[in-house]
């Protein structure tokens, strides 16, 4: 478990909760801004103009955010000492 192996845990419990922050903003603003790899544009994609591909866009960028912060727990489970703690969390609850 070296730097690599700490690096990307922290990289993705950095980019989750920013993703599931993002997608809240876009869904409070109506706006869902796509860009694209390699170049400056943007696309705006409004709500009232279409529906379905801004939730679904809206849908796909929440889901990523909560699939990184599970990714990064998956991550800690295979580290000794966390998964001490797991053991030790769960003995407390009292079901």
């Amino acid at each position: 478990m070296g730097f690599q192996y700490w690096f990307t845990v922290c990289a993705v419990f950095l980019v989750g909760p920013i993703s599931l922050v993002e997608s809240f903003v876009y869904c409070r603003r109506g706006v869902y801004t796509k860009t694209f790899k390699g170049t400056s544009r943007k696309e705006y994609i409004h709500v009232d103009e279409k529906p379905i591909e801004f939730w679904f866009s809206i849908i796909f960028h929440m889901v990523m955010g909560m699939a990184m912060i599970i990714l990064g727990f998956w991550l800690l489970d295979g580290i000794p000492v966390v998964n001490h703690w797991y053991a030790e969390i769960r003995a407390m609850l009292p079901f």
